[in-house]
């Protein structure tokens, strides 16, 4: 999947007020801030993709309630003993990346 359609698929979600969204197996390496804008999203399916990092702004999608990782071996922020712990912890993770980057 290009970053063009990835941010297709975030707007129109986004428009929808999209509560559950699955990009799992598409060979993402990155997320675009955007990802910010699915205000509504309380389920985030990233499995099975190439994942370096998460971009911080999915910490201010304040209905998440789960973020699933699983399959993504380069991931390395945050990094496994977080992803481990939970949605939570990912969460707490990214908002200190973001504040420190703002």
């Amino acid at each position: 999947m290009t970053n063009e359609e990835l941010l297709q698929i975030i707007e129109k979600a986004a428009k929808k007020k999209t509560t559950k969204l699955s990009l799992n197996n598409n060979q993402l390496s990155s997320l675009p801030p955007e990802i910010s804008q699915l205000s509504n999203l309380e389920w985030l399916d990233l499995s099975n993709n190439q994942l370096n990092s998460l971009t911080p702004e999915i910490s201010q999608l304040s209905n998440l309630r789960g973020i699933y990782l699983k399959n993504n071996p380069q991931l390395s922020s945050p990094p496994p003993e977080i992803v481990e712990q939970g949605t939570e912890a990912i969460l707490t993770y990214l908002r200190a990346r973001l504040e420190a980057k703002g």
